[in-house]
């Protein structure tokens, strides 16, 4: 197309001024380059993202691994591929230069806890700090003029996770038909703060049964939630006799963990015509350690009357 255009100028010649046609050459070299198979502009990225990983949560002291793995395409090369958290630059990777690979301390993360892979695809932060929360961004340049550069960037949190079981409170040793059961379930401290999750044998409670009653942050700023559920007894609630409550604390995948009350339907028929419910089993209530004699006395009382 480019050489019929040409052909065309060319006969017009006498007829068009030189510099008119030093204007309009390059434009039809141009539109004969846009109909060619080789216009690489038109075939996207020279540099493509395969595979692109930035925690969004990882453990106070724990390591973190981001991933940029990249595809550069037959008729280009790669010129640098290069880190940043924030704006700060910690860490690069050059081909064409002697010492291809480079690693810059910035605010929150320092040069010796950076780990590199091969080309530069997978970065190790090891023994990740508290500072060290932020945007990552990967950023990767094809060879120029023109250099195209390709960037992926994901949001990163370092998060403190507690080894310790949400607490019950509240708990009853009886319960009686329609009585209303109040617990308590109350986050140990974290940061991000644990999620609460209620569940009536093992099912989600309703939501117009739970609430936040309280949220503390302490001054290391790790923040503790508390959550309440109310809940009025019934029959149906009790599935083989009994009814467990659970309370499960989340925080992503990092941690999960439970505290629950088990309540048990009377086991004769004193305690059936009275309609008395016990709560027979707990983990880390704080009427644990009250329960247990009471339970004996009452095992006492029924061999008595029987």
């Amino acid at each position: 197309m480019a050489t019929s255009a040409i052909a065309h100028l060319s006969a017009m010649e006498g007829v068009v001024p030189p510099c008119l046609l030093l204007i309009l050459l390059p434009a039809c070299w141009a539109q004969g380059d846009q109909d060619s198979s080789t216009d690489y502009v038109t075939q996207g990225p020279w540099v493509k993202v395969r595979r692109f990983v930035v925690p969004r949560y990882v453990a106070l002291g724990k390591n973190a691994t981001l991933e940029c793995d990249y595809l550069v395409q037959k008729h280009a090369s790669l010129y640098s591929l290069k880190w940043y958290k924030g704006n700060s630059q910690f860490y690069q990777y050059i081909p064409t230069k002697a010492n291809q690979f480079s690693v810059f301390s910035v605010e929150g993360l320092h040069q010796d806890q950076v780990v590199a892979g091969p080309e530069g695809r997978r970065v190790v932060i090891l023994g990740i700090e508290a500072a060290a929360s932020d945007t990552y961004r990967c950023e990767m340049v094809a060879e120029g003029p023109p250099f195209h550069t390709t960037q992926r960037s994901g949001n990163m949190t370092v998060a403190v996770v507690p080894n310790e079981r949400p607490l019950l409170t509240g708990s009853r040793e009886y319960y009686h038909l329609n009585d209303l059961i109040k617990l308590n379930c109350t986050a140990p401290f974290a940061k991000p703060p644990i999620a609460l999750t209620w569940y009536i044998n093992d099912h989600e409670a309703e939501p117009n049964n739970v609430n936040e009653i309280d949220r503390i942050v302490n001054p290391a700023e790790l923040e503790s939630v508390s959550s309440q559920l109310t809940l009025s007894v019934k029959r149906h609630h009790f599935k083989g006799s009994t009814m467990s409550i659970k309370c499960v604390g989340r925080l992503a995948d990092l941690y999960q963990r439970s505290s629950q009350v088990i309540i048990r339907e009377p086991s004769s028929q004193w305690f059936i015509s009275s309609d008395l419910y016990h709560t027979s089993g707990c983990t880390d209530c704080l009427s644990c350690r009250l329960l247990q004699p009471l339970l004996l006395l009452q095992f006492l009382l029924y061999s008595w009357i029987i």
